[in-house]
């Protein structure tokens, strides 16, 4: 049985017709099943306990990046399969996990690649794409062994489980694989146009594999998960292996 969540904006006019199209082909595929739309007064927990005890075996989120991680985040627990279909923008996740846009989502859904993923998990907050850090004099304590203390204004700095879009020419040797047990801090240095005019070396982009790290600084710095929630510095961040049963598309990035 399928269940699948609707975020709060499909209620706009505009996505009325996408939605049909969208119900149309899950029936045509025959996986169709109940409709439930989030709000901020819905108990996403209770709904879900509820529905997995009714036999619902497949839990799909219709919505963007801020839906998928809003659900997983209080979902995790719950031994479900979660599939997604990206409505609207803000859809990086589903780039990765090769899942088109609206109605040709549904064949996804209906192929049933389950994959075993990978969380990060920064104090108690899942994040299934990234984190990235924003500020300065940032200390990180890797593995409880050894620090690094990057120039976070002469670079950006992220914590990622999903390659990040930065990485597009890197040479990734196994990297941002997020079925390996492992995530990576990935500091890509800061291009100003006066170092591109004075013809400055650029310092070179650095990839660290981690299972676990403390973030710490002496000022509060704000810490962005997967674009969405902002925390605030000291954090510590581990990897939660095959935490995440997803059905994902051949195009996908791992």
């Amino acid at each position: 049985m399928y269940l699948y969540l609707y975020d709060s904006f499909l209620n706009q006019k505009k996505y009325n017709n996408q939605l049909a199209r969208i119900e149309t082909r899950l029936t045509d595929l025959g996986i169709n099943g109940k409709i439930s739309r989030l709000s901020p007064l819905r108990n996403i927990q209770e709904l879900l306990a509820d529905e997995l005890r009714n036999g619902v075996k497949t839990v799909v989120v219709v919505g963007n990046d801020k839906t998928l991680n809003e659900v997983i985040n209080i979902a995790a627990k719950f031994d479900v399969i979660f599939g997604l279909i990206p409505v609207g923008g803000e859809n990086h996740i589903a780039s990765s996990l090769g899942i088109p846009i609206g109605e040709e989502a549904c064949n996804i859904i209906s192929g049933r690649i389950i994959k075993k993923l990978d969380l990060g998990k920064i104090n108690n907050t899942y994040f299934l794409s990234d984190i990235k850090i924003a500020g300065d004099q940032v200390t990180i304590e890797c593995e409880d062994h050894y620090k690094i203390m990057p120039q976070a204004s002469q670079s950006e700095i992220s914590i990622c489980n999903f390659k990040p879009a930065l990485a597009g020419s890197f040479n990734q040797n196994g990297y941002f694989n997020p079925q390996d047990g492992l995530l990576e801090i990935f500091i890509q240095p800061i291009v100003s146009g006066m170092s591109k005019f004075f013809k400055k070396p650029i310092m070179a982009q650095s990839i660290i594999p981690i299972r676990k790290i403390a973030i710490d600084s002496k000022q509060s710095v704000s810490v962005i998960t997967d674009g969405q929630k902002v925390l605030k510095t000291p954090v510590k961040i581990e990897i939660v292996p095959k935490k995440l049963k997803l059905i994902v598309g051949k195009s996908r990035e791992f």
